[in-house]
């Protein structure tokens, strides 16, 4: 493809994606708003009717998020666009496009609704319904992930507030994409970066702040930190470095 077409070609997906991402708030909207809609004639006149309907509306967008748990799943089969395609392709292509597709039906969720069931069953619920494997247990404190299809997470495990998991990488005019295995009882500390194709062991912790470059393999009871993240010790071991990493972790 002619590279003068990338730009042209960018645009026109994009405004497609704002078509199919209003598509589907508005089918989310559509209960709480019909409910609303019907609960405004029942009452009677009089501010207890405005106390009452904005009452109404402020439920009516938490049902919404909930409608939206639901619609956004499904609606990722109907697009074809089921997740995040493994491999190397270009960006420019019909994998490049189900990337974008499946992830922003992610960031809908993320940017109007995710912020209020960090850490609560809703958001694993969500994650495993967009094809992430996560194990009882864990809890996710962290609004920013992407490539759901790809990312494994075992039992036990905590993933820290504003943690960053993401398996695709862009390469020049490529997607690069690989599995992010996260084991059980693993800790990764707040704002930690895991890139695609990382690997933690089980029982690892992973330092808040860390950043863990591609590819990385974490061994069972590890302790990593920094930027880039290394190595700093094994849990039960007293080194300085160590106890640390697992003093900042339970900050």
């Amino acid at each position: 493809m002619p590279r003068w077409l990338v730009t042209p070609l960018q645009t026109v997906v994009t405004l497609f994606l704002f078509v199919e991402v209003a598509a589907v708030m508005g089918l989310a909207l559509w209960p709480p708003v019909t409910a609303i809609i019907w609960l405004e004639p029942q009452l009677p006149s009089g501010h207890l009717k405005v106390l009452v309907m904005c009452v109404a509306c402020a439920l009516g967008y938490f049902a919404y998020g909930v409608c939206l748990l639901l619609v956004v799943p499904i609606v990722r089969w109907a697009t074809f666009a089921m997740g995040t395609p493994l491999g190397k392709y270009p960006y420019v292509s019909f994998k490049g496009y189900q990337w974008a597709s499946y992830n922003a039906l992610i960031l809908i969720v993320r940017f109007s609704f995710i912020n209020w069931i960090r850490a609560t069953p809703f958001n694993v619920f969500f994650y495993r319904l967009m094809g992430m494997k996560v194990g009882g247990r864990t809890q996710i404190n962290t609004a920013v992930v992407a490539d759901c299809n790809l990312i494994t997470i075992g039992e036990d495990t905590v993933v820290g507030g504003d943690v960053t998991l993401i398996a695709h990488s862009v390469e020049g005019f490529n997607l690069v994409t690989a599995p992010v295995k996260i084991g059980s009882r693993v800790t990764v500390g707040l704002m930690a970066v895991v890139m695609p194709g990382c690997e933690i062991g089980d029982g690892a912790i992973l330092a808040a702040n860390a950043v863990l470059k591609k590819g990385t393999l974490i061994g069972a009871n590890e302790i990593w930190g920094g930027v880039p993240a290394k190595k700093l010790g094994v849990r039960g071991e007293k080194t300085p470095a160590a106890d640390a990493a697992v003093a900042t972790d339970r900050a």
